[in-house]
This record gives structure tokens, sequence and C-alpha cells, in this order.
């Protein structure tokens, strides 16, 4: 009988020194690119590495930002060690990690495209991170074989940043397609829970929804926001709403405001404090849709 085939990916870390918080390359399956990665404290070092030279993406990363959501900037460059040797940062970041190949084969047409994407699955994302540079960066526009190439590119990226613990890629608004799985398999598949809150005290027409899947939080289009924020709103909620307004994302609707995106979040006491406009602690402001059990209790059950 034929052995189960095992599935799974190989991620090679190299730590540079004896330090385990040293600068780190990583290698996925020996056939993608690369990425040097590590604390502020080793980015001079970072710079002395040849591959730095070449073009490349990159994240630099302050973990813990207002609120406890990090903060992002995304870049690209066609010689990583230039760009920085005398430039100042963009952001006061506490680690960063660099993106590029091991060859010449990764060009500036590659990387402006690369950014433009990260940039856009950032955006959509703002409720678990912050993005430092709101400007659009202006992209690329490759040939078909390119795009597809860079495509591979990105979702290896992706894959490596969810493995190392930088899990804010996540496109809450994406629904894969996928063939029927055997039951042993769909099992194993984030529950998905919903709950409710309302926007407006003492309001049973005012509410808005959050999707509890597996660890995260997503706060779903056509929610009703309060329109009048009070002064204990936390201060990355409060941001993150006038983004949204400037974007568009929230309008305006019976006496409220109606978010017009899904939202993920990491935490569901930000998406509570968006929804009411309001300090909030989503452990007991959110409530099972289908018992009504406070979302606090829900996560204490077996």
């Amino acid at each position: 009988m034929a052995a189960a085939r095992v599935s799974g990916r190989l991620i090679k870390l190299f730590i540079t020194g004896d330090d385990p918080r040293s600068l780190r390359t990583v290698e996925l399956d020996n056939r993608w690119g690369m990425a040097v990665m590590g604390r502020r404290s080793y980015f001079e070092k970072a710079l002395a590495r040849e591959e730095l030279s070449r073009s490349c993406i990159y994240l630099l990363i302050r973990s813990n930002g207002t609120d406890d959501l990090p903060e992002v900037y995304v870049g690209e460059s066609d010689d990583f060690v230039q760009r920085y040797k005398a430039s100042p940062f963009p952001i006061a970041f506490d680690s960063f990690i660099v993106f590029t190949n091991k060859d010449d084969n990764l060009t500036r047409a590659h990387v402006k495209w690369l950014e433009r994407e990260v940039w856009e699955l950032l955006t959509r994302n703002e409720g678990k991170v912050q993005l430092a540079n709101r400007a659009t960066p202006t992209g690329s526009k490759l040939p078909e074989a390119e795009t597809a190439s860079m495509g591979t590119f990105l979702d290896n990226m992706i894959y490596v940043l969810e493995a190392l613990g930088f899990a804010f890629f996540e496109d809450p608004g994406h629904t894969a397609t996928v063939p029927p799985q055997p039951a042993s398999v769909a099992s194993r598949q984030p529950l998905t829970q919903s709950f409710f809150t309302s926007a407006q005290p003492r309001s049973d027409g005012h509410k808005a929804y959050l999707d509890m899947i597996g660890d995260g939080y997503v706060l779903r289009a056509d929610s009703l926001i309060n329109a009048n924020p009070t002064d204990s709103l936390p201060a990355n909620v409060r941001k993150l709403r006038a983004q949204l307004v400037t974007e568009n994302a929230l309008v305006p609707q019976d006496g409220c405001l109606r978010l017009t995106k899904d939202l993920a979040f990491t935490s569901p006491s930000p998406a509570s404090a968006l929804v009411k406009g309001r300090s909030s602690t989503g452990h007991g402001d959110w409530i099972r849709m289908a018992d009504r059990k406070r979302l606090g209790d829900v996560l204490l059950e077996p």
C-alpha cells in the first residue's frame, strides 16, 4: 500500500551569528528568491550583504504602533544599500524584511509591480495594520508572462511572511474557489461564527456584523457605524475612521455611516470601537447571532 503523500513546504532560515535574534536569510523550497530580515540593530549589517545591491521590495515594520497595531512601510529599490546608506528612515521601525532574488532576474519593473500589489493588500487590511505610506505607488505594466511570474513571487512572499508571523496580508474580501474536500480535510477548515452589535445605544435597527474566522475577525460590509465618535475613541481607530471617510468607504445612511467594504481585524475591540464610536471591549459588546452569547463567553467554550 502506497504511503500517504505528505504536503508542506520547506523554509530555510539561516541565522548569521550566534545570537538567535541576529540577521537572518530566508529561502523557500530552494527555488524561489530570498529574503533578508532582522531587527533595527542589525540594519547596518544587512547593508553589507551583496544581495541587497539588487532590485528588491522591502517592508519596514514597527510592531507596536498605536493601540498595538503594526505600522508598515512598503517600498522598492533597484539598490537597497544605496537607498539607505545616507537617507533618513521613513518610519521608526523595529524590524525589516527585504525580498530579492539570488541573481539579477528581478528587475526594477518587477519590484515596482510588487510594491503596488503589496500596498493594495495592506490598504484592504487597515483594521489590522497601519500603512505608513499613504501615496499610491506608481506600479508598472508587465507582459502577461511576467505578470504571472510576479504573481507567483508575490504568493511566495506572503507565504513566507505568514510563516514568520507577519499575519496582516489576508484579503478579507477574497473567497477562494476550492474543490470539494474529504470530510477529514473539511473539518480542519477554520470555523466561522457570526456576531452583531449596535451602532447606537438602545437601538435594534442600527447593527454591525462581525465574523470570527479562526483566530481573526472581519467586520462585514454594510455594517452601520455610529456617526458621532466620542473623545474615548482610541487614536488608531480614529485614524482608521478618517481614512475610511476619505476613501468613501463610510457613507451616510439612516443617521449612521455604512461601511462599504469588509475590514479585517486581529482583535474584536477595535472593530466594536469603530462601530460604536467610543472605547469598547469587544469581548463584551459582540453578541453571537446563533444564541446571543457574548464573544468573551464564546471564547471560553471548549
